[in-house]
């Protein structure tokens, strides 16, 4: 579903979709994400999940009324980053300084209960494994995996 797309000058549609999934344990999850709507009906991702896994910035995407699939992987993978206690402002800092050093970027919603980093899958997946190995010796309290496979 292409929620609030707009048109923008050079008439691609922007706005956002609502992805849902059923994790393997039935927990139902939605998140809603920025996209851009391509012909025939398929729509890009242009940022990343931190709750719904098997997506992220770039992907291209058709939706379904049981979720989405993807129809072209982008060039990123996705790392999402939980937190108990919420992740504070030394750990936002640190997580950004690590992903930057390989390409990538971190969000957090304002609570930050978790955070997404979109890293370039030409970084690696070991790079990534290493740059989370220091980040739990850093940061209580912390999980994280691949939201992308």
């Amino acid at each position: 579903m292409i929620l609030a797309m707009t048109e923008g000058p050079d008439s691609d549609q922007y706005g956002h979709v609502r992805l849902t999934t059923v994790e393997p344990d039935g927990q139902f999850i939605t998140e809603v994400l920025p996209a851009k709507a391509l012909p025939g009906g398929l729509v890009e991702l242009l940022g990343s999940p931190g709750l719904v896994t098997g997506a992220a910035a770039g992907d291209v995407l058709v939706l379904r009324a049981d979720g989405f699939h993807v129809v072209r992987r982008g060039p990123n993978n996705t790392v999402q980053v939980y937190a108990d206690p919420p992740l504070d402002e030394h750990a936002m800092a640190w997580l950004a300084k690590a992903f930057e050093t390989v390409g990538g970027y971190v969000e957090a919603p304002a609570e930050r209960q978790f955070a997404v980093a979109t890293v370039p899958t030409a970084a690696g997946r070991e790079i990534v494994e290493t740059i989370m190995a220091e980040a739990g010796e850093q940061i209580p309290g912390m999980e994280w995996q691949f939201g992308t496979a």
